[in-house]
């Protein structure tokens, strides 16, 4: 009486969950009908061209290398004459207060004056000036170097969000696979309670499996929201899946990648290692600008003055013309030891470049040397992955058969097939941690090809 009483309540627990999965299904359905509309599947390649769009950064470095130029165009331009013209106009009121000549005791006047001068200026020697240009043009050079490790690091983020959203989508198609097993498995051991052939604390546990199961995939959905937000800072929050073909996506050869980008050619490709050497070459020329400060400068300077005068106190009004054709030279000898001060700087600049280029050369090895092995161990485990993924599909196939002849129940088979089709899922997620190891890889020289990787995960 006991066990017919658990029983009863096992099925009307059964009958309960399988009530509120309905009912969630439901308000599943509305809600993915409601936002069909605005869902978006979205490629790499499709990712990439919003972030140009979206992403703020990307402007701003833009707008470095805009005033880069500037600065390149000023440092020119200080070469060049300077070329005046001074326009002077002035209105005189004299009065004489006292004087001792008889003759002009008294008097007044109020009289114009128009004065034009017209100047040009040019430096025959100024060796700060001349070595500022080759400055600024290493500056514009390193901000160009500096502004591609930005958007190289831009780009990476951008596909380990994409991946980090393709693993996601995955969980939680493996969460779903689970689920229906279980319940699948529940709703035969349900059938068997009911005929008496098993006990019913064998349906409890059943059923505990699909609790688990839901709330696995509960868990997994909520990660594929969490993942969603971080690519939202590229895409916009349309985006509710990425396009990923599964098993598809190519598998590198290992030789091969290791080979076409050695180590070796990572010193010579490698883009933090260029702004490092960039910082060197301008942390040098900041050197040069500051020891030129020493020497002295001369400039050719030629001056031509028109004065007219209508009338005055003492007499009439005058006419002058006037040209001066001329060299100054100059050289400044005690400033307070500011010149000292500033190549002290710029050798300390210089230093410090050196010790960065070395620190980015050996941390840049270190994690080249890491990533590589990695992607080994990573290869080895989808190989690994897609032979047991070949064992289960034999074993399944052979509890097909023994179910079909009556040996065994169907929990042997679901169990197989569940455990063939984790295994399935389980091998792209591996597949997906080969691609990010070997984007990885490809971001450290600066190789990025978004829309190779785009087509990958469309399997074109």
């Amino acid at each position: 009486m006991i066990k017919r009483r658990m029983n009863v309540m096992y099925m009307a627990s059964g009958r309960m969950i399988r009530l509120a999965a309905t009912v969630a299904g439901a308000l599943l359905g509305v809600t993915l009908e409601i936002g069909a509309a605005q869902a978006q599947t979205i490629t790499l390649a499709d990712a990439y061209s919003r972030m140009l769009d979206r992403e703020v950064q990307y402007e701003i470095l833009d707008l470095e290398e805009n005033i880069a130029a500037e600065l390149v165009r000023q440092a020119f331009g200080e070469r060049l004459p300077r070329v005046g013209l001074t326009i002077q106009y002035i209105q005189t009121q004299q009065d004489i207060l006292s004087q001792d000549n008889q003759t002009f005791e008294k008097g007044s006047s109020n009289y114009p004056t128009s004065h034009v001068t017209f100047s040009v200026r040019q430096p025959l020697y100024d060796l700060a000036r001349w070595r500022a240009l080759p400055q600024a043009r290493a500056e514009a050079e390193l901000v160009a170097a500096q502004a591609y490790v930005a958007r190289n690091e831009l780009t990476t983020m951008l596909i380990g969000a994409y991946l980090n959203v393709a693993r996601a989508q995955i969980g939680v198609e493996q969460a779903i696979i689970m689920v229906r097993a279980r319940s699948q498995l529940e709703s035969d051991l349900a059938l068997q309670v009911n005929a008496g052939v098993i006990e019913a604390d064998t349906l409890l546990r059943a059923q505990s499996d699909v609790f688990e199961a839901q709330a696995l995939q509960s868990e997994r959905e909520f990660d594929l929201t969490t993942v969603l937000f971080d690519l939202y800072r590229f895409t916009g929050p349309e985006v509710t899946n990425v396009s990923y073909s599964g098993a598809s996506v190519g598998i590198p050869n290992y030789n091969a990648l290791v080979d076409t980008f050695s180590l070796e050619q990572l010193r010579e490709m490698s883009p933090a290692m260029q702004v490092a050497a960039a910082e060197i070459d301008v942390a040098e020329r900041q050197g040069r600008v500051a020891r030129a400060a020493f020497q002295p400068t001369a400039n050719l300077s030629l001056e031509y003055a028109y004065e007219e005068t209508d009338g005055s106190l003492f007499g009439g009004g005058s006419t002058v013309q006037s040209t001066e054709l001329g060299v100054t030279a100059e050289w400044l000898i005690y400033e307070g030891g500011v010149r000292r001060s500033q190549v002290r700087e710029a050798d300390a600049r210089v230093e410090i470049a050196n010790l960065r280029l070395g620190q980015i050369t050996d941390l840049t090895a270190r994690r080249y040397e890491a990533l590589t092995e990695s992607l080994q161990r990573a290869l080895a485990s989808v190989n690994a992955i897609s032979a047991e993924q070949g064992a289960a599909g034999r074993r399944l196939s052979a509890a097909i058969e023994q179910e079909d002849a009556g040996r065994i129940g169907p929990e042997a088979s679901i169990e197989a097939r569940l455990r063939r089709d984790t295994l399935s899922l389980q091998g792209q997620i591996a597949r997906l941690r080969v691609v990010q190891i070997q984007a990885d890889v490809l971001a450290l020289f600066g190789a990025l090809d978004v829309q190779t990787l785009s087509d990958d995960f469309r399997g074109t």
